[in-house]
């Protein structure tokens, strides 16, 4: 509940209601957004991994998580969400 809270007070929807995985759907690219977070200290999956018929998403294993990382993740999800969003575009 921590993670999902803390992503839905940066804007971003979230939902898992086990414990175990919190899914963030993404209006971008899973990749972009795996590796953002791969850059910034946090391994994710991506959600094609995981899904059938649903959008691009990321699916964080919280089971393990630290309190006192919270903060710290859910900012760096709202950042790569953003992100996959709106993707840099290179010549």
């Amino acid at each position: 509940d921590g993670l999902r809270d803390a992503l839905r007070s940066r804007g971003v929807a979230a939902r898992g209601r086990t414990g175990l995985n919190v899914w963030v759907p993404l209006a971008g690219d899973e990749t972009s957004a795996v590796l953002r977070l791969r850059d910034a200290g946090s391994a994710v999956a991506p959600g094609s991994l995981y899904r059938l018929h649903t959008g691009p998403a990321i699916r964080i294993t919280v089971s393990l998580l630290d309190p006192s990382d919270v903060d710290r993740l859910a900012a760096a999800v709202a950042e790569a969400v953003a992100a996959a969003r709106c993707p840099a575009f290179t010549a």
